[in-house]
């Protein structure tokens, strides 16, 4: 399995779970001992086909990688999570049943990249060149 590479910096595998709680209600990631306020289900939209083409159009990872992504019945996730050296997704994403997929397979299936592990993977590149 191919995942993102964590040369330098932080182990995420220790700094993540310190630095951050998802809420159990809606799955927003939070920094720990900040105040959260649940999103609003009627005043938030879910992104549109537009905005999840433009996020798979822009992703610059490479489209063999391995990503994962939840299959369920009902109400479908749009989002595929990175995944860390131990092969675990990148952010704190609370779900059993991840199935592995190829980056350009999952974007074949209409999934978009999860702007959190993006952030992480963008800063932990940014932490490797300096």
């Amino acid at each position: 399995m191919t995942h993102a590479i964590e040369e330098v910096g932080p182990d995420l595998t220790e700094a993540i779970p310190e630095t951050f709680d998802v809420c159990d209600n809606c799955g927003t990631p939070t920094i720990k001992l900040s105040s959260h306020t649940c999103p609003d289900p009627d005043t938030v939209d879910e992104p549109t086909r537009e905005d999840l083409d433009a996020r798979i159009k822009n992703d610059p990872y490479p489209a063999r990688e391995t990503v994962l992504v939840i299959r369920s019945t009902g109400r479908r996730s749009y989002a595929y999570h990175e995944t860390n050296d131990s092969d675990d997704p990148l952010c704190p994403v609370n779900h059993d049943g991840l199935t592995e997929l190829a980056r350009g397979d999952a974007q074949d299936e209409r999934y978009a990249p999860c702007q959190f592990c993006q952030r992480i993977r963008r800063a932990n590149g940014e932490v490797a060149d300096r």
